[in-house]
């Protein structure tokens, strides 16, 4: 009843960057157990930016799911939260330097 287990990417760009989502599937859930005929589907992410991945961004959730279709959504759901996170942290880094680039000159001619 199962058939070979097979390896799907799909790709979606969010916010300038590119999410790629690899479902694995459908893999034995029980494979010691012949008689059982249950099978899943595993996801894997990675987040890329102007052709290059971006380190760190990678994820591999230990679910386990009942298709590939569900595999590939949620895949897709906690890159786009990946990508938004990231975004974020990149304003508040530059708010940050920015304040610190203000605050230099004021340094410099307080005495």
């Amino acid at each position: 009843m199962t058939t070979g287990t097979s390896i799907v990417t799909k790709q979606e760009t969010y916010s300038g960057y590119e999410i790629l989502v690899a479902t694995v599937g459908p893999i034995k859930t029980n494979p010691d157990e012949p008689e059982n005929l249950q099978t899943h589907h595993a996801t894997k992410i990675s987040i890329w930016f102007d052709g290059k991945e971006v380190r760190g961004a990678s994820e591999a959730p230990s679910m386990l799911f009942v298709s590939r279709e569900d595999a590939a959504e949620f895949g897709f759901e906690i890159g786009r939260m990946i990508v938004t996170q990231r975004r974020k942290s990149a304003a508040f880094k530059r708010i940050v330097r920015t304040s610190e680039l203000f605050k230099l000159p004021r340094l410099l001619f307080r005495y």
